[in-house]
């Protein structure tokens, strides 16, 4: 069928031309065939005599075998015949890159790699099938190939080498070839480098230069808006938690302020980013200094998540602080939140009726374990073991909500002459931990 289509789809005039060929080759024979003939070549001293037909298929054969010696003179003289062939291994072997065969593809690639018109493609095939399967000198030694056999080249073989490395979390030596490829401002791939460079750094939590790179990040406009501003946080909230670390604690808050100091204004009003700022300061034992930054940002803007902090923590005057609150209620009275802050800093000042009405409240608004715990182990304190228990088992029950379902152990009936115990002496123990984890 496709032999047919192929005679179809002959030009016109080459049908003519070969049914007339055939056609004369027939007449031809025809006529042989009643009077063969008769040849007589005298060249010289020789002499050949023979019928027609023996000289045309003599003559036909030795034209055969001239043409065959030619087309093998050609083929083994002809350099681009290594060339077509390299081609052709080249070409197996990207499908076989493509496939995932990573042994087989190495092998094509790399042999056919000298004789190919384009032997960077080689040779980066080649490293990036050497790379899958682990080999990373292999990879390199490719690459350092694919740059010799190519001038100008430099940043592809760059990017291509620090993108390998990359994926194999190698992020000192990632890092080192960019570098390089960083000192080429106008390149086009620029934005591509820094980028990758952003990654590196938070591979390798390396905040003070991720900071450092903002500037070139947001000029070459390589993240959205909103990528930028998650990228900046990480880096500014790095920069926070490394300041209290491994110094003594003067030490350590003096660095913690210069390192809040430099945060841009506009970013030290994000809400995660300021509480991390607060939590560090608590960690210090800056609870005053944690209160007002705190008190200043909901003065002018909310968040349900510094509110619960603002409950944590001791300012200067506690009685002040549960008069703030007081005054956000009247603008927010079903806040659960705010009604869980103002239970704790009623305790803050000692206020026990009313810290166990506003975590009442706070339930009513919406339950949450912290609060069951707070009430929990407020009532216990007061001498209320049997509704502590309660809440403390409510509140229990929420992150047992959570938990899968599986087998559990028969329930054993309490011996008659065991007390009941109070759990608040196991809370007691980790009042001064669990206030602030509870409010999260």
């Amino acid at each position: 069928m496709a032999a047919l289509m192929r005679f179809i789809l002959l030009r016109p005039s080459t049908v003519i031309f070969l049914i007339l060929g055939v056609a004369l080759v027939m007449w031809a024979f025809s006529i042989l065939g009643e009077d063969p003939g008769y040849l007589l070549l005298h060249f010289a001293n020789i002499t050949v005599e023979s019928s027609v037909i023996v000289a045309i298929v003599s003559l036909t054969l030795f034209v055969g075998v001239l043409f065959v010696c030619y087309r093998t003179i050609a083929w083994v003289f002809d350099g681009k015949g290594s060339q077509r062939r390299a081609g052709k291994k080249t070409t197996k072997g990207l499908v076989a890159l493509a496939e995932g065969n990573w042994l087989n593809a190495e092998k094509l690639l790399k042999k056919s790699a000298k004789k190919n018109e384009t032997p960077l493609v080689n040779y980066i095939s080649a490293a990036q099938a050497a790379h899958e399967q682990g080999e990373g000198d292999r990879r390199d030694e490719y690459l350092r190939q694919a740059h010799e056999s190519t001038k100008g080249v430099d940043i592809a073989i760059g990017l291509t080498k620090a993108r390998l490395q990359f994926e194999s979390r190698q992020w000192e030596q990632c890092l080192a070839t960019l570098m390089m490829l960083k000192d080429n401002e106008t390149s086009p791939s620029y934005g591509y480098v820094i980028k990758m460079m952003a990654e590196v750094y938070v591979a390798l939590s390396d905040w003070e230069h991720l900071v450092e790179l903002l500037v070139d990040l947001k000029k070459s406009k390589v993240y959205s808006k909103d990528e930028f501003l998650a990228i900046s946080l990480q880096g500014y909230q790095g920069l926070l938690k490394r300041a209290v670390r491994g110094l003594e604690q003067a030490a350590e808050l003096n660095q913690l302020r210069q390192a809040w100091v430099r945060i841009p204004k506009k970013l030290q009003k994000t809400p995660s980013l300021l509480k991390e700022y607060c939590g560090c300061l608590v960690a210090l034992n800056a609870d005053v200094d944690a209160e007002k930054t705190i008190l200043s940002y909901l003065q002018k803007n909310w968040d349900d998540s510094l509110v619960a902090m603002y409950g944590t923590v001791t300012g200067a005057d506690v009685a002040q602080q549960l008069l703030f609150a007081e005054i956000w209620l009247k603008e927010r009275p079903n806040n659960a939140m705010l009604l869980l802050t103002l239970g704790r800093l009623s305790l803050l000042n000692k206020q026990w009726d009313k810290a166990q009405f506003y975590f009442e409240t706070s339930l009513k608004s919406r339950q949450s374990a912290a609060a069951f715990a707070e009430l929990g182990r407020l009532l216990s304190h007061m001498g209320e073991h049997k509704s502590s228990n309660e809440y403390f088992q409510k509140g229990l029950a929420m992150i047992s909500d959570r938990l899968p379902d599986l087998p559990m152990p028969e329930l054993m009936p309490e011996p008659a002459s065991k007390p009941v115990d109070s759990p608040v002496d196991v809370v007691e123990t980790k009042t001064d931990s669990s206030s602030s984890s509870e409010s999260l």
